[in-house]
């Protein structure tokens, strides 16, 4: 498992950040966060099982454990359907619906779908299962999973992938559907061309007209049986793009097809290997989560997550 950290943008643009605070039920791996339209009220989904779901009355905490999304998995046909990753969650006014992008997968598989739930309030009990959205085998450029959604320019796009080729982008039709006989192709956004191409974890989101891309770059797991060399742990990077579809470059200009990206957060005191990373908009401010392994727990294959404000 991994541990909640809540961090500052503002705080990782002058030099990393430390963890901030989190009370109650912090431990969790690949959190996906969202604030209850009705009541205001937080939720967080984390990988495993049918999805587990914490929530709290404040960002902070104290964050408790109130069960799952889909108790017993998914209802797609698949090895990994009882072990769920990754989630992602919006929410659509049209409908009044909030819906869940989830993985299912196995370790260092490319036989990976990503599928979709809808709920009207978050809670578990509620969610529908609508089953795969998009998959990928060893045919595919991409691998399937580690979901995220925005709308840009009123299109809703899926922004996925892990290792391979790497990152992706698709446009959809629908909170459930790629349109057609399968829907626009993948655009390819994010490609690191060194050792096993390993970055993952795409979180697009906008701020002051430009779009930006986050992804973890390293290698993200093992750390219980040996490290790897200082500086290829999990690490957070960053691109931007003016149009949020591609075109994504780091700080010094480099295409982030072309290896591209700039370190936002890396490990430093003790704090190892942060990533799993995301954005959440609230009233007056921004946050970021991330996944991170305290130094003090290597090999207890535990993770944290921290947030921290954006400004």
């Amino acid at each position: 498992m991994h541990h909640l950290v809540f961090c500052s943008l503002l705080a990782l643009a002058a030099g990393y950040a430390n963890p901030g605070p989190c009370s109650g039920d912090c431990w969790t791996h690949d959190p996906g966060f969202y604030q209850r339209k009705s009541d205001g009220k937080y939720f967080r989904f984390a990988t495993g099982a049918g999805i587990y779901i914490s929530s709290a009355d404040a960002l902070t905490g104290p964050w408790t454990a109130v069960g799952e999304a889909l108790p017993g998995g998914s209802q797609v046909d698949h090895a990994g359907n009882t072990s769920l990753w990754a989630p992602d969650i919006h929410y659509e006014s049209a409908s009044n619906l909030y819906y869940m992008y989830y993985s299912i997968s196995t370790l260092g598989s490319q036989d990976s779908i990503i599928g979709v739930a809808s709920s009207p309030n978050l809670q578990p009990g509620s969610w529908t299962d609508h089953g795969a959205l998009l998959s990928s085998s060893s045919a595919s450029p991409f691998n399937a999973i580690d979901p995220n959604w925005i709308s840009i320019d009123g299109t809703p796009r899926l922004s996925f992938g892990s290792y391979w080729h790497d990152l992706f982008q698709v446009p959809l039709t629908s909170a459930t559907s790629l349109g057609g006989s399968g829907g626009a192709p993948a655009v390819q956004i994010a490609y690191n061309a060194s050792a096993n191409h390993n970055i993952e974890a795409s979180f697009v989101f906008y701020r002051r007209g430009w779009y930006y891309l986050l992804f973890s770059s390293g290698r993200a797991n093992g750390y219980d049986t040996s490290l790897p060399a200082p500086g290829g742990e999990y690490r957070i990077v960053v691109c931007r793009s003016r149009s949020g579809t591609g075109d994504f470059v780091d700080r010094t200009g480099t295409s982030c097809l072309q290896s591209g990206g700039t370190t936002l957060l890396a490990s430093h005191g003790t704090v190892y290997a942060p990533g799993g990373q995301g954005s959440l908009r609230i009233p007056r401010a921004a946050w970021c989560s991330t996944t991170t392994m305290p130094i003090r727990r290597l090999g207890c294959r535990r993770r944290s997550t921290s947030l921290d404000g954006i400004r």
